[in-house]
């Protein structure tokens, strides 16, 4: 497994034409369950970015699918980072 922090932006656009923004908001962060992709945590944020999610997924791939996934609703748009423990990178450049 691997683990990914995503931060996910509102699409302008879909702050305009869903009064319900709350809601579709959920459903696509949804697409973690049906993909069944372990969310370890869910942030709600002040600033750049209106979430975070830190997951694991199986490999890379996945994350990007699931990336496109939520990309697609149109509520979401989200940046997609790999990471590993400060533990891990530091012994790599050691």
């Amino acid at each position: 497994m691997a683990t990914f922090i995503m931060a996910m932006t509102i699409n302008p656009n879909a702050k305009k034409l869903h009064p319900d923004l709350s809601n579709q908001v959920s459903v696509s962060l949804d697409v973690f369950a049906e993909r069944q992709v372990k969310v370890m945590e869910l942030f709600a944020t002040l600033g750049r970015y209106d979430y975070l999610a830190i997951f694991d997924a199986a490999d890379q791939t996945v994350a990007f699918r699931l990336a496109a996934d939520i990309n697609i609703k149109g509520i979401l748009e989200t940046e997609t980072w790999p990471v590993i423990p400060y533990e891990d990178f530091s012994r790599l450049i050691k």
